[in-house]
């Protein structure tokens, strides 16, 4: 059985991925400073307060020093994001990936996986980069990065992310191929919801911009509209990113089924919600 540790955990990205390949595994330690965050992960994994650290800062390594096959985190995205202000190391969320590389030198774990967005390879022309690799290097693990996107891996999302993965012991390691997309966000849709899970108005009157809609359709690989773009830079009422699908190719009929939404609410054919499986950083 696998003993694995997160930070940044999240409500647990990593750890539902390990329960869907039904991969034996046990959490010995998690970390997020979000009590909601919390609540959630709690109600999903094998976990208690003994497990659980509200702040990395608090986490002392060396008491899992050779317990730790896995180390697993993805430090806030925030200071290197194109969509943020970019303020890099100056930013205290962008010196939380040194609380990450501190961790890896007192665990000592088998293997560890860093993911962040791809912004951190070219934030200051690299130098930020140069900089924080360097202590990925000093914990003496050997080191690959690349940059995947989800679209590649059977996820009908346009999501680009570093992955930098570290071994202990000298290892062949190679990041895995693409794989053929079969799947589009209609699949990953709910058909039926609640008063509560509509989003506001101000958020649908954005999402329907038919400007705004006519420019992301053509951005997304050249009119693919079953894979939806990561994230936009105005997000309205926290609805996050551009979802579009095979069925949203027409605005007026768009328009016409949020009209409809309320005659119809118990069944739709493909749910007008925009709810996705999908969570940003």
């Amino acid at each position: 059985m696998l003993k694995i540790g997160t930070v940044f955990s999240g409500i647990g990205a990593f750890e539902q991925a390990f329960n869907k390949l039904n991969i034996k595994h046990q959490i010995l330690f998690a970390c997020d400073n979000d009590r909601f965050v919390k609540q959630s992960y709690f109600a999903n994994y094998d976990i208690n307060d003994n497990r659980w650290y509200n702040d990395i800062f608090d986490i002392n390594g060396t008491k899992y020093q050779g317990k730790i096959d896995l180390l697993v985190g993805g430090s806030p995205c925030q200071s290197f994001s194109a969509i943020g202000f970019r303020e890099g190391l100056k930013d205290k969320r962008g010196l939380l990936i040194f609380e990450f590389t501190r961790l890896i030198k007192e665990i000592q774990p088998k293997v560890f996986i860093f993911e962040n967005v791809k912004g951190l390879l070219t934030h200051n022309k690299g130098e930020t980069w140069k900089q924080i690799f360097a202590e990925f290097k000093k914990t003496g693990y050997y080191i690959k990065y690349q940059l995947l996107n989800a679209k590649d891996y059977g996820i009908p999302q346009s999501r680009i992310r570093l992955f930098v993965v570290g071994f202990k012991e000298k290892s062949n390691f190679e990041f895995p191929q693409p794989i053929k997309l079969e799947k589009k966000m209609n699949d990953f849709l709910e058909h039926f919801f609640t008063n509560d899970q509509n989003i506001s108005q101000k958020g649908k009157d954005y999402v329907l911009n038919e400007e705004r809609m006519k420019k992301k359709i053509t951005q997304i690989d050249g009119g693919n509209k079953g894979i939806m773009l990561c994230q936009v830079r105005n997000q309205q009422s926290n609805f996050i990113g551009d979802f579009v699908s095979e069925n949203f190719t027409k605005l007026d009929y768009i328009r016409e089924r949020e009209r409809e939404r309320e005659r119809e609410r118990a069944e739709s054919s493909f749910g007008w919600v925009f709810k996705a499986i999908c969570s940003f950083g």
